[in-house]
């Protein structure tokens, strides 16, 4: 049965973050369920062109204009017993002065929202993080007397810094939606046996139907991918050591495009030159999610790597880069991070040691001179996303979850 389900997100579809959500919500809406949009972090530039048709399903609202704070001041008035309740709601699941005057900022436009949805018979409210876009969902749900859910997509908020909002939310929320079973069992330690019964996973998926054949041979020369944010938790500076070893075993037609930005730009170019690596590594910027996937369809990338590794307060969930990669049948090679053996477990993709250039080397030498293997980690990679990472298959899961 289709749903009325309102997705509170932190900026999507503006902006280059969770972009994962174009399939998610075109997955749901393929279903027949109607979706509204309300991005916590109102308007802005849409960077993905097919995040575009997201545009009739939004609600897109300031923090606050002139219409948003006279309904807010006469919510007040006319319904102080309401309003009171959500204070005290949004007192016990602030962990500091900082997160209250954030719930308090986001409150006067989630009241506001609440009224322009009261007509359409709204089902669920889902938060699509757990920061003040959950005390969004909180609101809305309230008001509208419908329940309301959360998704996590990380253990590294799960300590005692962020204690309250989390037994608060997952006790008032129907659902606590996990994307990876590490992470399923790490909320249901944090939250204790009688919220943990509310503990559910269903991993992010991708779209599985415009799948091409895959391809025996390779390009001319070897074309590597690594599309992630220039950030100390994704590990370049080991995929870039690998580049190096790769040359220091003879192996030199090949280039490796790094798609993403961030702060360690500077940082990992001036590695390249240090390496000698200008003609074999570069660094493309951010790249439209649709371009991305026709470069897989088309067949100009080889091997998609992702070097990722462990750093304190960072969580690896499970990578999507790498699913849309295996569902074009291109081979995998994947550190073993947080919740990435889920996907690559060295059946369906090559899963190698953090920290390890010589592990990422090394599986590149192994895909590249063996036809047979890198034949099987093409099926095996793309079978693993038909299972379990389906987008459609996850869709009707977090259906029936709402």
């Amino acid at each position: 049965m289709s749903k009325k389900i309102v997705f509170i997100t932190s900026s999507f579809p503006y902006g280059k973050s969770e972009v994962w959500a174009i399939n998610e919500i075109n997955s749901l809406m393929s279903l027949g369920n109607e979706i509204t949009i309300i991005p916590r972090s109102g308007q802005g530039k849409i960077i993905n062109q097919d995040a575009i048709k997201f545009s009739a399903n939004l609600i897109d609202l300031p923090y606050i204009n002139f219409k948003i704070f006279i309904f807010f001041l006469w919510s007040i008035v006319f319904n102080p017993l309401k309003f009171l309740k959500l204070l005290i709601g949004i007192v016990k699941q602030s962990n500091t002065i900082i997160d209250f005057i954030k719930a308090i900022i986001v409150m006067p436009k989630s009241i506001f929202s609440a009224k322009l949805l009261s007509s359409k018979e709204i089902n669920h409210v889902h938060s699509l993080s757990t920061t003040s876009a959950a005390v969004m969902a909180y609101i809305i749900s309230s008001n509208l007397e419908v329940p309301w859910s959360y998704t996590l997509h990380s253990s590294s908020v799960l300590n005692s810094k962020y204690k309250r909002s989390f037994l608060f939310q997952s006790q008032s929320a129907s659902k606590c939606r996990t994307i990876s079973k590490i992470i399923a069992n790490d909320l249901s330690n944090f939250i204790g046996p009688s919220l943990s019964k509310k503990v559910s996973t269903v991993h992010l998926g991708v779209d599985t139907q415009g799948y091409i054949k895959e391809k025996s041979n390779i390009n001319d020369p070897l074309i590597i991918a690594t599309p992630a944010e220039l950030k100390e938790h994704k590990g370049h500076v080991y995929a870039i050591e690998a580049a190096r070893k790769l040359i220091d075993m003879g192996i030199n037609n090949f280039k490796w495009y790094f798609f993403g930005s961030g702060p360690l730009l500077n940082e990992l170019e001036e590695k390249v030159i240090e390496l000698n690596l200008s003609n074999h590594c570069y660094f493309l910027g951010n790249i439209d999610h649709q371009e991305l996937l026709n470069k897989y369809k088309l067949h100009e990338v080889d091997i998609v790597i992702s070097s990722s590794i462990s750093i304190p307060d960072v969580f690896e969930g499970i990578p999507v880069s790498l699913m849309e990669a295996m569902s074009y049948g291109i081979p995998v090679i994947a550190t073993n991070s947080g919740g990435t053996n889920e996907l690559v477990n060295g059946e369906s993709g090559i899963l190698v040691k953090q920290n390890d250039a010589e592990a990422l080397s090394n599986a590149i030498i192994d895909l590249l001179k063996k036809p047979e293997y890198r034949t099987k980690m093409s099926k095996n990679g793309r079978n693993k996303i038909k299972q379990d990472f389906d987008t459609m298959k996850n869709a009707e899961d977090l259906t029936k979850l709402f």
